[in-house]
């Protein structure tokens, strides 16, 4: 996929490619209109304006930014913003790790999650790529698995202080 600088709308085929890599986290369907934004990062829309209306809003005034920041794309592996895993949170199935509460406490200060040696083992099979963070009940970011730690994606301004 190759993102323009401009805001542009991703219809059927690219969409199409898109939610084969969502499956990655078991989401099957996204009923948004998705607007990609920059090189990587793609937008979703649920608001009541057709594309029409958005292309004619677009030609009269300009439009920016459209729609809330849901993804990321790393070469072809989709790293889902923390608005996009509130979103889906009903979608997300899969690649979900669980953390405890002092991991929680350190996600939530940015800091990557070190695995002690039993959770390496235990995450050992699982894919080094984009993972679901989970605490208690709620989904609270997104985490890239490495060998030996989890890298913190937690934007600095959303970080506890």
């Amino acid at each position: 996929m190759n993102f323009n600088m401009k805001p542009r709308f991703i219809f059927k085929s690219e969409k199409k490619q898109i939610l084969e890599l969502l499956k990655h986290y078991g989401i099957e369907d996204l009923p948004y209109l998705l607007v990609a934004s920059g090189k990587e990062k793609i937008r979703g829309y649920s608001g009541i304006l057709s594309t029409d209306e958005i292309i004619a809003i677009d030609e009269a005034i300009g439009i920016e930014l459209i729609g809330a920041y849901f993804f990321h794309n790393y070469e072809n592996n989709l790293r889902l913003s923390t608005d996009a895993i509130h979103l889906l949170k009903n979608k997300i199935t899969k690649n979900i790790v669980n953390i405890n509460e002092k991991q929680a406490k350190e996600w939530f200060k940015g800091q990557d999650i070190l695995l002690s040696k039993e959770e390496q083992e235990k995450l050992k099979e699982e894919s080094k790529t984009f993972k679901i963070i989970q605490y208690k009940d709620d989904l609270i970011g997104t985490g890239k698995l490495t060998e030996d730690r989890i890298v913190n994606y937690m934007p600095k301004e959303r970080r506890q202080k």
